[in-house]
């Protein structure tokens, strides 16, 4: 019996590909940040520049740190199109990851929720969405904007019906939704404290980044111990980026709603306004410090090994003592005792 063909070893790019799409930018296409990146010119003002076009180039920027050869790969005069091959192969790799983490999420929820569902007797389909959203009251209370109360019967059904309104303008995506914080140290005058620090978002960050077991692990420990090896140990990412929060967060939103397609067009789709305003929020130039603070609480959290927070100074008392015999002896040529004369 012959022996069955090797298979093909992955195209190192579309590895690059889903990496990408899960740390940098979930939706905009490879093909335009190359070429954004490619016509950046940094000696013209930023302010020349759209909010958009300096996006892309800030992605650009980010996947040259990701593939330090990239830059002479598309210029390789000896390969054949080599931007659009390259940008194939990295939209190829984003739609795979992107695909595999919300067909994984969508099921792994279901999990992370057991408790609650059973407390409110509500069977969720692994597959079949159309009882998620505000169709029951588990995932409906964590898709209800922060501001509103769940609790109140007439909130809830307008949420049901979609009729919901804040300031008078319809409930969507940039209404944050409860489970994007931590409802234990929520503060309507300081909200930016507690905002995407929610145990879903960490669930999520974890079962895409780590391993899906560590995302359901009792304590700190185990959860930045996963049993195989995740896709930021592959990548070696020891610090978290704010596309790696966002694509984390949209994902638990979605797999949370009862919408059926995840499609970046849909301008309707709660999940895609939810993104773009994560996107707005990490962006606001007046929220730098609470963003910084943020980023901060996610490294400690999800990456402790190699968090490096504010340091205290370490006193090395042995090697203080060697300087000072050093000193002293110093001292001593320069200045050596005379022996006393005679009496």
């Amino acid at each position: 019996m012959a022996n069955p063909p090797p298979a093909a070893a992955q195209d190192p790019i579309k590895s690059f590909g889903r990496h990408f799409a899960r740390t940098i930018d979930m939706f905009t296409l490879p093909a335009v940040v190359i070429q954004a990146g490619m016509e950046y010119d940094p000696e013209r003002p930023a302010q020349d520049y759209t909010a958009e076009e300096r996006r892309n180039n800030a992605s650009w920027e980010a996947l040259l740190r990701m593939i330090p050869n990239l830059a002479a790969m598309l210029m390789d005069a000896n390969a054949q199109q080599p931007v659009t091959r390259i940008s194939a192969a990295l939209l190829s790799g984003g739609n795979a990851a992107r695909s595999d983490d919300t067909r994984s999420i969508k099921i792994a929820i279901i999990e992370w929720l057991s408790d609650s569902l059973k407390q409110a007797k509500v069977v969720l389909h692994p597959t079949n969405k159309s009882q998620r959203g505000f169709n029951n009251p588990v995932t409906g209370r964590l898709l209800c904007p922060i501001v509103l109360d769940y609790a109140d019967e007439s909130i809830r059904k307008l949420l049901e019906t979609h009729q919901a309104t804040i300031d008078g303008q319809p409930v969507n995506g940039s209404h944050w939704p409860v489970f994007a914080f931590d409802e234990q140290r929520y503060n309507p005058a300081m909200p930016w404290e507690s905002f995407l620090r929610g145990r879903l978002v960490v669930q999520g960050f974890r079962h895409i980044f780590t391993s899906p077991s560590s995302a359901v692990a009792d304590d700190a420990r185990d959860a930045n111990r996963g049993t195989r090896t995740g896709n930021a140990a592959i990548h070696g990412m020891t610090k978290v980026t704010p596309g790696s929060i966002i694509y984390s967060a949209t994902q638990v939103h979605f797999a949370l709603s009862s919408a059926t397609v995840f499609n970046k067009n849909n301008r309707k789709n709660d999940s895609i306004i939810f993104y773009r305003s994560l996107i707005d929020f990490f962006e606001d130039a007046r929220l730098a410090a609470p963003v910084a603070d943020l980023l901060e609480w996610w490294n400690r959290t999800v990456f402790p090994t190699y968090y490096q927070g504010p340091q205290t100074a370490v006193i090395n008392h042995g090697l203080q003592q060697m300087h000072a015999a050093l000193q002293a002896l110093a001292d001593e040529v320069q200045d050596p005792v005379q022996p006393a004369g005679p009496a």
